[in-house]
């Protein structure tokens, strides 16, 4: 408990989720939300959410015990917001701020659902209706209805655009390696997971924000988020090689740390970099903690993808790490960030260039999602 981390954290746990005040810089960068008002009609209730300007994203609505979360990064409410109607029963829609997050709770029956849709730039229309007893029936794991199965699976290609990412010793831009295996990962779940949709943030070498990146995910209904990498040494041609699994969480080890600054570094391209001031490893406590209901999925498919790795390539297995990527905070959904090899490394560089290569890789993804898409309804199963 001597480091200041450590020390902070222990705080953290004793006081619990504490809203701090953000920098005058960041708060002028935060979306206001002026109204929440609700609606009961005879089938459904309505709660309409409106800003001052354009919310820019929004995490897929939780389910809680007694009903559900939504939360909104980048975000804050006025106290004058909140509309009588919101506020009685039966919904009881209540705010709290955490950090730069605006969190929406909104309290319902166990058997009721939620969905949430834009209607326009500052309005998002957030529909709560109960399940009929044939909804029920259909909706339960067995029946492997798409609330349940792996039915949208979101491929993020690293960087791209103006964006290159590391450039290898052989000359190879990480922006072109990581599109060509997510190109072929998508076509190989589209022949072995014909009714799975797949998504992906980027489909052509152009640039899309880091934040942007998990808003398509969420906004798609994803339920699996896989961000593809290459990793680099600041030295070339370096003997570091192989193939490393992320999650979201604050780095254990200096080279976790240089890994996540490394590609984090793609804010820079961003038209502003506003909306991650602050983003230091209390902020990446915050956003791990509000996806603590995927860590264990997350962990599972991130050793799947180790596993299937190991045996499809020659890539040596680095295992599994944590980290606090920008890219991966705001997933409302299981999610891994995949760093597949050293293009500061000669032998790496080459087979991540090459079309075996990255056919190989595709493939070892395509295996881990299999893997987990069995694991997971298995556990929903039983």
């Amino acid at each position: 408990m001597n480091s200041p981390f450590a020390r902070w954290l222990l705080v953290f746990v004793i006081l619990g989720t504490i809203a701090y005040p953000s920098s005058h810089s960041a708060q002028k960068d935060l979306a206001t939300i002026v109204l929440v008002r609700a609606s009961v009609g005879s089938d459904s209730s309505t709660i309409r959410i409106r800003a001052a300007r354009t919310i820019t994203s929004f995490q897929r609505p939780e389910r809680t015990p007694d009903g559900f979360v939504l939360r909104l990064p980048s975000t804050t409410i006025e106290q004058s917001a909140m509309d009588s109607s919101a506020t009685a029963h039966p919904l009881r829609v209540t705010s709290e701020r955490i950090r730069d997050f605006l969190v929406l709770r909104f309290r319902c029956a166990p058997t009721d659902t939620m969905t949430i849709r834009r209607d326009g730039q500052r309005d998002l229309v957030c529909t709560i209706r109960p399940l009929s007893a044939t909804d029920r029936d259909i909706e339960t794991p067995t029946k492997n209805h798409g609330k349940w199965s792996l039915d949208v699976i979101v491929i993020d290609a690293g960087h791209g655009g103006r964006d290159v990412g590391a450039e290898g010793v052989n000359g190879v831009y990480e922006k072109t390696v990581t599109l060509a295996i997510a190109r072929k990962l998508r076509d190989q779940l589209k022949e072995t997971l014909p009714r799975t949709k797949v998504v992906m943030t980027r489909d052509a070498d152009v640039f899309i924000e880091l934040y942007k990146r998990t808003q398509i995910a969420n906004e798609s209904g994803g339920k699996l988020f896989v961000s593809i990498h290459c990793n680099s040494m600041p030295t070339k041609p370096h003997p570091a090689h192989g193939c490393e699994t992320y999650i979201l969480r604050p780095g254990r080890n200096k080279d976790a740390a240089r890994v996540a600054s490394l590609e984090n570094s793609s804010i820079q391209f961003e038209r502003s970099s506003q909306r991650y001031a602050g983003m230091t490893e209390d902020q990446i406590i915050i956003s791990t903690m509000a996806q603590r209901s995927f860590v264990r999925l997350s962990e599972s498919f991130a050793a799947a993808i180790q596993k299937e790795v190991k045996q499809e390539t020659p890539l040596a297995d680095r295992g599994m790490s944590q980290a606090g990527f920008f890219v991966l905070v705001g997933a409302s959904m299981p999610n891994v960030l995949v760093e597949t090899g050293f293009l500061s490394n000669t032998s790496d560089a080459e087979y991540l260039a090459s079309s075996k290569g990255q056919t190989a890789l595709a493939q070892s993804l395509a295996n881990a999602i299999r893997t987990y898409s069995a694991s997971y309804q298995h556990s929903l199963q039983h």
